[in-house]
């Protein structure tokens, strides 16, 4: 059985999502959720998401838009 998915509106997802990504479409979250580790994670219109666990946001954020990039 298939189900439609209700795609989430820009003002939706900035809400939990406040960092526009690089890549059309995609927005980013970043959480501290230790001294000095990160857990970025980001989504898109249709509710994908994907995530990163270390201790460089930055490098952390261009390795998910590279997957983003090449695999999608």
């Amino acid at each position: 059985m298939k189900f439609l998915i209700k795609t989430k509106s820009k003002k939706e997802i900035l809400k939990t999502y406040p960092i526009a990504s690089n890549i059309k479409g995609w927005f980013i979250r970043i959480d501290e959720i230790s001294n000095n580790a990160f857990y970025v994670e980001a989504v898109d219109f249709y509710g994908r998401i994907i995530s990163k666990q270390g201790n460089d946001p930055d490098k952390l954020q261009e390795e998910i838009e590279d997957l983003i990039k090449h695999n999608l």
